[in-house]
């Protein structure tokens, strides 16, 4: 832009704010007009509101005189119904009246004669439960007679039918009654005089009526109506011109008066001031600007020289010398570029080296923003993975649960054969077992993430351990028709291991192995020696996995399928459990697959050891043996006192115990128990620890501090559901010889019984 524009400008700014002033007086005399305008309008639409409320006051005080009619009072309904239609002759304004039920039955209605059958009334069954409920009169929005079929309004008024309870008396005020009200008030031509209904519908209009009653006005009106009782704004009118328009809402109907004006007849009568105004202000800034182009003549070379020196520097060039002009301020700054030409090379060295630590803090704030999104979406992916686990291990433990409670609740209740009794025991066993294996497994999950699991090593005949692993899959196998192969080398041979640990590897393995094989499949278990290694690989020919899922196989709670209609059920918990428990004897595994329908193969490779030529250790601890069936052991003449809060728990041990001729005496609470240890003393105590007031573990402290005389000294089991290390060692430090798990086998119970009291005699 040129020095002579710069000065035009100048002398604009100096103009502009008298302008600006001017205008802004003009805005302000145009808003004060248009205010004045509005408020008339708003007046006005007040004034009819106002009388609105007063003519809906005047029905409703006549409707309160009706419902004090003695008919009423004598429940003589056909004397009402003609009173009512003498009362209609003198009001021309209502179209009729009606009695109706709580639930809109119409008992009958001025339009049609007494006893005539009638439609179910057209006001809102939960209007006229409103105002039965509050004994107050209500206004109905606009809507279509049930009888008359034409839009209308209606009154709703409680009223007292001697006998009968309370009644509803309506008064039917159809739209042109309106409209002739609205009319009442002259208007400009073209404005309009709107009444609307609480939904928004017009009821009234003056302009077009036969084309909008029973129609929704504008949204705006609509929306400005339902936000405040009174307001005046520019709205677009169902005719599609825009109106100056202004609302007052009735407080005793929700209804809402509106008028319209259209907006050019008001802008007509602001418009002439207006445009003086604005000739005057384009007048006096056409006169300063020529003044500043004829002034600006005098500056314009000098100025052109200096923008020179100015494009010399940009240039990155020394500028010229200083010239001389009459205008002393552009003489200073032409010797200031001299030394400005030295800084600014300075400055744009800083300026380099600030935008490129700009770029690496830049660098740094979207690698933090990165960050952040992995951290959340990996958060969001745990949270999902957690729910499908919650959901899964709900669906896990109800389902035998189901087959467990439904047995027993058959067994129970009906007559049935002996086959059908061992078909239900069997199922009630199979689910038990199923659900202990479920529990198992997390707790097992439980103890490898918090590092608590211990292997019990030592000599492990391998090929032992996968035959006794497979043994246990095989009725499965065989109920699927799956042909299960083991070809294990002669050089398989001993390692060092958990005994039980391996045989959970190999039976998860191959259990998974024959769950996603279908019928008529094969399951293939191999075992070899290389080097210092054995290496088990479990194949079959089953469904296989898909290559996404193949680096997630070994994850807790990951499934390919955890949808509620999957085919297959489980935790997720099998595979995860395999690498861990492989991972602690010093292991690997791993897993391959051509793709889904072409089978998988799961290869474990574990660690020889050292000193496996040495005959197989016995475990540290003192052991147990464990019949399958309690008929095996006698235990005549051993008292048993067993203690459990659960009667059920009680009545079973009695009877496992009872069968081998043990003396079963039972408590129900530590007091109780030791109450019975002082009326006799017995051979052995089996205690549960949870239990409510004194647990087991405040129990077996009270009998340890007795003397052996009194039965201090007796062998104390703790039978219970608490089944973690800490719980073993804590039970062992209060006192007791032996630490059971809950659920445990009638067999493994009379064993535990007859050890104790055979290391007792000894």
């Amino acid at each position: 832009m040129r020095l002579r524009s710069h000065l035009v400008l100048l002398v604009l700014a100096a103009v502009l704010p008298v302008l600006a002033f001017s205008a802004v007086m003009a805005v302000v005399f145009s808003r004060q007009q248009r205010d004045a305008f509005e408020q008339r309008y708003l007046e006005r639409v007040r004034a009819m509101r106002i009388a609105l409320d007063r003519e809906l006051e005047g029905h409703i005080s006549a409707l309160r005189v009706l419902s004090h009619s003695e008919y009423l009072a004598s429940a003589d309904l056909r004397g009402f119904y003609e009173q009512l239609h003498r009362v209609r002759t003198e009001q021309p304004a209502w179209s009729t009246v009606a009695l109706l039920e709580r639930n809109g039955t119409q008992l009958f209605n001025l339009h049609e004669p007494f006893g005539a059958p009638l439609p179910k009334s057209a006001v809102e069954v939960a209007l006229l439960a409103r105002v039965a409920a509050s004994g107050e009169p209500a206004v109905t929005p606009l809507v279509k007679g049930a009888v008359s079929q034409a839009y209308t309004t209606a009154i709703v008024l409680p009223v007292q039918l001697r006998g009968a309870g309370t009644r509803l008396l309506v008064l039917a005020l159809d739209s042109p009654v309106w409209l002739r009200f609205v009319s009442s008030v002259p208007v400009i031509p073209g404005a309009t005089m709107t009444l609307l209904d609480q939904n928004g519908l017009v009821i009234a209009r003056t302009l077009n009526p036969e084309r909008w009653v029973g129609g929704r006005v504008s949204a705006v009106l609509y929306a400005k109506s339902r936000e405040t009782p009174e307001a005046a704004y520019r709205n677009v009118g169902l005719e599609g011109q825009w109106f100056y328009t202004a609302h007052s809402r009735s407080t005793i109907s929700g209804w809402t008066m509106a008028t319209g004006v259209p907006v050019q007849d008001v802008e007509r009568e602001l418009r002439g001031s207006t445009v003086a105004m604005t000739a005057g202000a384009t007048l006096m800034a056409a006169l300063a600007v020529a003044l500043a182009l004829v002034f600006g003549r005098r500056i314009s070379q000098p100025v052109a020289a200096l923008a020179q020196s100015a494009a010399a520097l940009e240039r990155g060039e020394q500028p010229p010398p200083a010239f001389t002009t009459p205008i002393a301020e552009i003489s200073e700054v032409a010797r200031a570029f001299d030394a400005a030409a030295k800084r600014l090379r300075a400055r744009e060295i800083g300026l380099r080296e600030s935008e490129a630590e700009s770029r690496r803090l830049a660098a740094e704030r979207a690698r933090l923003l990165e960050n952040e999104r992995a951290a959340r979406e990996e958060a969001e992916h745990a949270n999902r993975i957690k729910d499908e686990f919650l959901a899964t291990l709900s669906h896990e433990l109800r389902t035998p649960l189901n087959a467990v409670f439904g047995w027993a609740r058959t067994l129970r209740n009906e007559h049935v054969d002996a086959a059908m009794m061992m078909k239900g025991l069997e199922s009630i066993e199979r689910n038990s077992v199923a659900q202990v294996r479920l529990v198992e497994d997390l707790l097992d999950i439980s103890r490898i993430v918090t590092g608590k699991v211990r292997l019990d090593v030592r000599a492990v005949d391998l090929a032992a351990v996968i035959e006794s692993g497979v043994d246990a899959i095989r009725p499965a196998a065989a109920g699927k028709h799956i042909d299960v192969q083991t070809m294990l080398g002669p050089s398989v041979g001993t390692i060092m291991g958990d005994a039980d640990r391996l045989q959970q590897i190999v039976w998860n393995l191959v259990s998974n192995a024959v769950k996603f094989t279908p019928r008529d499949g094969r399951v293939q278990i191999r075992a070899t020696r290389l080097d210092a290694h054995v290496e088990i690989v479990v194949s079959d020919t089953g469904q296989g996995i898909a290559p996404h899922m193949l680096p997630h196989v070994f994850e807790r709670f990951r499934q390919a399928d955890s949808s509620p209609t999957r085919a297959h059920g489980g935790l997720g918990l099998g595979l995860a459990l395999v690498k861990h428990l492989v991972e602690l004897h010093g292991g690997s595994a791993a897993v391959d697959s051509a793709g889904e329908g072409r089978g998988a193969t799961f290869t474990v490779r574990l660690p020889i050891g050292f000193g496996v030529a040495q005959p197989p250790v016995a475990p540290a601890h003192s052991g147990v043996s464990m019949p399958a069936a309690a008929a095996d052991v006698s235990l005549k003449g051993v008292r048993v006192l067993v203690v459990d809060d659960e009667h059920d728990t009680l009545d079973l041990f009695r009877y496992v115990l009872g069968r081998t001729g043990a003396e079963v005496e039972t408590a129900a609470s530590a007091a109780e128990a030791l109450a019975r240890l002082e009326q006799r003393r017995p051979d052995v105590i089996l205690c549960d620890i949870g239990m409510p007031d004194e647990d087991g573990y405040t129990l077996i402290r009270h009998v340890r501090r007795l003397s052996a005389l009194r039965g201090g000294d007796v062998p104390a089991v703790a039978v219970t559901a608490y089944g973690r290390v800490e719980d073993h060692v804590r039970s062992r430090e209060a006192g007791y010889d032996m630490h059971i798990t809950k659920p445990v086998e009638p067999g493994a119970l009379v064993a535990v019984v007859a050890n104790l009291v055979k290391r007792s005699s000894a």
